[in-house]
């Protein structure tokens, strides 16, 4: 119970360490230029919206009370109980994992990835392809990435803390659209205090993911080969969509971004037709790119090191 309090303590603090940081850089957001005109309500994206929002919180709710009650023995009680623990309290990841079905382990990857690619979907008003192709791309990167170092250790902790906390930042996407006045998400997101309450949330929880992930290995594979492992996948999560920016060409890909999303400075998506402007950011993409690969390498390296290091017994 005393170990079990420690972890829940440092994982609080990590928490309030991440929120801190996320709203300075949601700060930061928030005082820069102003956004473009709204875009117009659609009132058919704010009801899809909630729809999905009420399945995406039932899952949470099912996760939360199959984890103290008999429901987890419901068919996808297990795999959202999972999802659940990894995300709140990664260290738990192993043994919430441990003699699932065939079935909840199928649904540990299914239900994060689909809820995923609908929610962009909404985001994007089902006109941003290349911002759901890049996505997915970086996601499927880290998951082969992370998989090939993982060799014959179970994937599956890894898959519930990242697919956990990906259902939460799925739900904060979802909330904005709906609750965004008017059904808006520009009209919401053009906001100072929208943007940068958004971004200090969705920053701390990107990083809580990495967090988690890193959390959840280490009782497989010890704190140094799980932060390999995730560093490896990052690196390679990272590089694909710097890539896309330099290949593809900067303006077209910020543009078309922008128009949909809304995540870039409105001060730089305005750049983009300015040369000099857009060489500066294609050179930044090829360094964020190069910068992902050996990332990715190290990781690797770290994570394959045949140096022994005894994992940590489960409380």
């Amino acid at each position: 119970m005393a170990t079990t309090a420690r972890r829940s303590a440092v994982a609080l603090s990590t928490l309030a360490a991440l929120l801190l940081l996320g709203a300075i850089v949601g700060a930061v957001a928030a005082s820069g230029p102003p956004a473009p005109p709204p875009a117009r309500a659609d009132p058919a994206i704010a009801w899809a919206a909630g729809g999905l929002l009420v399945l995406a919180l039932a899952w949470v709710v099912i996760g939360a009370l199959a984890a103290r009650t008999r429901v987890v023995g419901k068919p996808g009680a297990a795999a959202a109980r999972a999802t659940w623990l990894a995300a709140t309290r990664p260290w738990r990841a192993r043994e919430s994992t441990l003699g699932m079905l065939p079935l909840d382990r199928w649904l540990l990857l299914l239900v994060p990835g689909a809820l995923l690619v609908a929610t962009r979907a909404l985001q994007t008003r089902f006109a941003g392809l290349l911002h759901i192709v890049v996505v997915l791309s970086a996601w499927v990167a880290f998951a082969i990435v992370a998989r090939v170092l993982l060799g014959r250790r179970s994937p599956f902790p890894l898959l519930a803390a990242v697919g956990g906390v990906l259902v939460f930042r799925c739900i904060l996407v979802l909330a904005a659209l709906v609750f965004a006045p008017g059904g808006g998400w520009f009209a919401w997101w053009g906001r100072p205090l929208g943007r940068g309450s958004f971004i200090a949330v969705a920053v701390a929880l990107f990083l809580w993911m990495i967090v988690a992930a890193g959390w959840a290995l280490a009782a497989q594979l010890g704190g140094r080969r799980a932060i390999g492992v995730v560093a490896a996948g990052l690196g390679a999560a990272v590089a694909i969509p710097a890539a896309a920016v330099a290949v593809l060409g900067p303006g077209d890909v910020l543009a078309a971004w922008n128009a949909h999303v809304g995540l870039i400075p409105w001060g730089v998506a305005r750049m983009r037709d300015a040369a000099a402007s857009a060489g500066a950011i294609e050179a930044l993409a090829i360094s964020t790119a190069v910068g992902g690969v050996v990332l990715a390498v190290l990781g690797a390296t770290l994570a394959l090191s045949r140096r022994t290091e005894r994992a940590p017994a489960i409380h």
